[in-house]
């Protein structure tokens, strides 16, 4: 996803406002929340929220909260985004988030049973507050129910480590603008969703994570290992071997694997330009 071009400071994550203004700590209760740089919804959005994730409200506009996203935990050194989220997408709980979804998409049940009525479906990375374990689930602060098998405590270690077989998961899903969520996501949303899935954290664009994460490696052939990252000028991918490629791309619209060769003859031809830097985390 490619930064968007404004006037220095980077509006993506500074507040427009004075020092010393004061917010409400807020939590997205929709499933996906969409985050604007207007407060206006016929236009594209900025990135995405997921339930449970907190929101600081400064004002509130036109039906839209201006603000800007929490850090996903205390230890994260990436600025939320800036921007207006749509008021009725957010709302409060009573108690922080210890449960985060780690399944794809985890179906959210009226009752404790795989037979009742599904409510919702929360995207992997949605948090949730339980003070309730039942023998296959646990009770929300909503009275609506989670399998097990689809979160984990916030305070254990990830299930997984590799941040890239993370994002094979997310193979043949939609290429969506701005998406971060398995409903669709964009190709810096695949990094940020993998990493975050492994316990890390990443800024949000492309740009961004090319100034921030990992360390540079030389632009070379027979180069490559699994979990480096390949940036283009508004594009980036995560190696799965040594010759092949993972991205969320406009090509296809969807997320594919394919030779980095391929890729690159096509960014060329295409104008997409060349490789401009190889990252390994």
């Amino acid at each position: 996803m490619s930064p968007r071009k404004k006037n220095t400071p980077d509006p993506r994550f500074n507040l427009i406002f004075t020092d010393n203004q004061s917010f409400t700590l807020s939590s997205v209760v929709s499933p996906i929340a969409s985050l604007y740089s207007e407060p206006r919804a016929r236009i594209s959005k900025d990135t995405e929220l997921l339930f449970g994730h907190n929101f600081k409200i400064y004002e509130i506009k036109n039906g839209f909260a201006y603000g800007q996203a929490a850090a996903i935990n205390e230890n994260s050194t990436c600025p939320g985004y800036v921007g207006f989220i749509p008021k009725n997408d957010l709302g409060t709980f009573t108690t922080q988030a210890n449960y985060i979804v780690t399944a794809l998409r985890a179906p959210v049940f009226d009752d404790a049973n795989i037979k009742s009525p599904i409510n919702k479906t929360l995207s992997m990375g949605s948090l949730i507050y339980s003070g309730h374990i039942l023998d296959d689930f646990i009770r929300t602060e909503r009275d609506d129910y989670i399998h097990r098998a689809h979160v984990m405590k916030i305070s254990d270690t990830p299930k997984v480590s590799d941040f890239t077989s993370v994002a094979e998961k997310h193979l043949g899903l939609p290429y969506i603008w701005g998406g971060i969520s398995t409903v669709g996501l964009d190709c810096s949303g695949l990094v940020l969703s993998s990493l975050r899935a492994v316990g890390s954290d990443s800024p949000r664009d492309t740009d961004m994570m090319e100034k921030k994460l990992g360390s540079f490696l030389p632009i070379q052939k027979n180069n490559f290992s699994r979990g480096d990252l390949v940036f283009w000028k508004g594009h980036v991918g995560i190696m799965v071997s040594n010759t092949d490629i993972i991205h969320a791309n406009a090509f296809y619209m969807s997320v594919t694997i394919e030779p980095l060769s391929v890729v690159i003859d096509r960014s060329l031809e295409r104008g997409g330009g060349t490789i401009t830097s190889v990252k390994r985390l």
